[in-house]
């Protein structure tokens, strides 16, 4: 009876009217939540019945609610047994897999082979930023309680004691490496790796040294069975666990710093490692992995299930993270800044797995120490000396200013964050160092007044500015990086490119030019050997800038040619030359809004972008053509020379960079072929077409005039000029049309080097 009254009592304050206004009860504070119906002894109580009679009296409209629970937390909460919503429930056959699984089911060696492939899938998946639950914690075995398992005995079941348990338990340490690593805060939620809201375990009872043990000993029990159907592959899995789970071992940021030697013996048991997808898979077993376990584990939100990457692209991705090991061995044999700041160029370029950017910057600066065994600030002093011969007394008190060795390892840091995230971040930090550069260009004329005081330190002609060079040369870099990271991340459409490359030109040309400056400028300036080969980079750069520059030309050129005649878009995207002047103006002044702002280098304006592309359109094609062929020569001469001054001093610094170049090479050269193919097809070569941008754009309003005239019956009076105008635009616009019937297809896609783009004509 009692449990009865307190029942009505807490349905009383239920609101049946659809129209009622949501009024909180009389005496009770806002928001305060009523106690739950329980009965006396604390169990709930089956409201079924009585909830169906009074839903079955509701009119259209009407809620049921408690007067806290607002609109707001209706729309907050899952629908709790909908498939669409609810992702841990189970459906039919959800339940039917849950119900196979079996801890003590006899294994046979293929049925082990398929659970140790799929459990791979499952790790490199995780790796590629996926949940623990959507990935490792979906395998029954790999979150299994293992106490009193007989692992590594010849027990009843031998093939899950004896070969899969070591398997899991190996890649669960290998695992527990990694997660050490995502925790050190290096990297971004949701951006690079997804943390999870659950304490992750991964064999904690088990070290590095027990795995071994155990791979070791399943290695030597699978030769017993060599000759048994998944034997073989069983054992090219567990040796190549087993070389995987030491390379981690010793390449951990721990155990470099204690001991810079580990990083070659992990990069030799990297290179001892061989891993290939088999052609049998094994047999499958059901019940081993659970995809909506996340109903086990508490979470934040529901977490939907995820596509596990293949086979052979999993051993690729393992491949690839191997390769990516080697940057973190290749930081602690750095010699110099120089090649700090080319070996940061590169793994920039190949973007590394989660894991291996965050070991990247540990290993990079720790206990107050970079690479190097360096302090920050004698790193940051190192780096200036080595472009710059700048005298003590020029360098003392400035590096006491803590910003300056904060911005410098930010540089490094900014490289090795994910390639969307660099982007945005190298924008932000260009603020930072233009800021610095006009301090270090007070403390410059400040010392060089004092070192020399009859002389005007103002003048750059006199005055070398030792660190503001350097830095004005380091926000260069990141300024050329983030300007063409947009073409690895698709942030620029195809024919923004001449506008992007165009632009590019410019800051190499820049940079060029200081660089010149600082090397043969006024007295005291530097010559260091470091600083000639900075410059020839630099200068490659800049000519295979200008050669892409003038391919994308060429390439926006035709799709001004084969933009559709009844509207302004072609089938690529919208030409930018026939958007309003406005909108051309409005776009410029977005993509490069970051760079308006910076004090150097000096801002193209605009119209200063419409004469360069006025001077270009007056250029036929083939003469484009042969203009880009010129400049990816002078890179080629210029890369030549410096192949040709390569000694054993500066072998490593040189190799550094040349792989870079390489790429940028590969990447002008294809698009230089590109074009060649279509020359050779005569395209290019047709008498309509051999006209100047500025022609193209007057024929094709000419016509559309003149077409829009003829369908209004309104023909006015032309004179002959104007009527063999007409003909002449009419006759390009059907050498167009041939063009289009011979299906031909320029298109843009990402090259050898990610920030650069290759144009393909594969209908040429």
């Amino acid at each position: 009876m009692a449990d009865s009254e307190q029942l009505s009592s807490g349905l009383s304050g239920l609101s049946l009217d659809a129209n009622a206004a949501e009024v909180p009860e009389a005496g009770s504070a806002e928001g305060q939540l009523p106690e739950p119906i329980v009965t006396s002894d604390g169990e709930w109580i089956d409201i079924t019945t009585l909830v169906d009679r009074a839903a079955s009296e509701l009119a259209s409209g009407a809620l049921i609610k408690q007067t806290h629970f607002t609109l707001f937390d209706a729309m907050m909460s899952v629908e709790v047994m909908d498939p669409r919503l609810d992702m841990g429930i189970l459906t039919a056959d959800d339940a039917l897999e849950v119900s196979q699984w079996d801890i003590d089911r006899q294994l046979t060696l293929r049925e082990a082979l398929w659970v140790a492939l799929q459990l791979l899938r499952c790790e490199m998946t995780w790796h590629g930023s996926a949940s623990l639950l959507q990935t490792l914690y979906t395998c029954n075995y790999f979150t299994a309680n293992v106490d009193g398992l007989p692992i590594g005995q010849d027990s009843s079941n031998a093939v899950r004691d004896m070969v899969l348990f070591p398997i899991v338990i190996a890649t669960g340490v290998g695992c527990r490496y990694v997660w050490s690593e995502f925790s050190r805060y290096n990297l971004f939620g949701e951006e690079d790796v997804q943390m999870g809201t659950i304490e992750p375990q991964f064999f904690a009872d088990f070290s590095q040294r027990d795995a071994d043990i155990l791979l070791y000993e399943a290695h030597m029990y699978l030769e017993f069975r060599m000759n048994e159907p998944g034997a073989r592959e069983l054992i090219e899995i567990v040796d190549s666990r087993r070389h995987w789970l030491r390379a981690l071992g010793l390449l951990s940021a721990e155990r470099m710093i204690e001991d810079a030697s580990a990083a070659a013996d992990g990069l030799a048991e990297l290179r001892q490692m061989h891993v290939a997808w088999p052609d049998d898979e094994g047999t499958p077993v059901r019940g081993v992995f659970d995809p909506k376990c996340m109903r086990r584990y508490a979470a934040a939100a529901p977490i939907k299930p995820r596509e596990l990457i293949e086979g052979p692209a999993c051993v690729q991705e393992l491949e690839r993270m191997a390769k990516d090991l080697e940057l973190v061995e290749s930081l602690v044999r750095v010699e110099s800044v120089e090649h700090l700041v080319y070996m940061f160029q590169k793994i920039h370029i190949r973007a590394p797995s989660p894991f291996v950017r965050s070991l990247l910057m540990t290993t990079l600066a720790n206990n107050e120490h970079v690479v190097l065994a360096e302090s920050p600030e004698a790193l940051v002093r190192r780096a200036v000396l080595e472009m710059v011969a700048a005298p003590p007394r020029a360098l003392a008190g400035w590096f006491a200013n803590g910003d300056i060795i904060r911005v410098f390892l930010d540089w490094f840091r900014t490289l090795a964050q994910n390639p969307p995230r660099a982007r945005r971040v190298a924008y932000k930090c260009l603020g930072t160092w233009d800021a610095l550069q006009g301090e270090a260009e007070q403390a410059d004329i400040d010392a060089f007044g004092a070192e020399h005081p009859g002389r005007d330190a103002a003048d750059p002609a006199q005055n070398p500015f030792w660190v503001s060079s350097w830095v004005y040369h380091m926000k260069l870099m990141l300024l050329e990086g983030a300007l063409l990271g947009g073409v690895r991340l698709h942030v620029y459409a195809a024919y923004e490119l001449p506008i992007i490359f165009g632009y590019a030109t410019q800051v190499f040309e820049a940079h060029a030019a200081h660089l010149d400056r600082m090397h043969m400028g006024a007295p005291g300036a530097a010559r260091t050997q470091r600083l000639q080969r900075v410059g020839v980079l630099v200068r490659a750069q800049r000519e295979m800038a200008v050669a892409t520059w003038l391919i994308s030309h060429m390439f926006e050129r035709l799709l001004v040619f084969r933009a559709p005649w009844h509207s302004k878009h072609s089938d690529a995207a919208t030409v930018l030359r026939l958007e309003s002047t406005s909108a051309q103006r409005a776009r410029y002044a977005l993509r490069f809004r970051h760079v308006s702002m910076l004090g150097s280098p000096t801002h193209l304006s605009f119209d200063g972008w419409c004469a360069s592309a006025e001077h270009l359109d007056e250029c036929l094609l083939p003469e484009l053509l042969g203009h880009a062929q010129n400049a990816l020569s002078a890179a080629r001469t210029i890369l030549g020379d410096a192949k040709d001054h390569r000694d054993s001093g500066n072998a490593s610094v040189v190799d550094a960079w040349a792989d870079a170049c390489r790429l940028l090479y590969a990447v002008v050269v294809a698009n230089l072929v590109a074009m060649a193919r279509l020359q050779q097809s005569g395209v290019l070569r047709a008498k309509e077409l051999m006209v100047s941008g500025a022609a193209a754009l007057e024929y094709r309003q000419c016509f559309l005039q003149a077409d829009a005239d003829d369908a209004a019956n309104d023909r006015p009076v032309r004179s002959k000029k104007q009527r063999k105008d007409i003909e002449r635009a009419r006759k390009w616009r059907d050498a167009v049309e041939a063009l289009a019937r011979n299906k031909l297809n320029v298109t843009c896609v990402q090259g050898a080097h990610p920030d650069w783009p290759v144009f393909s004509v594969p209908g040429a």
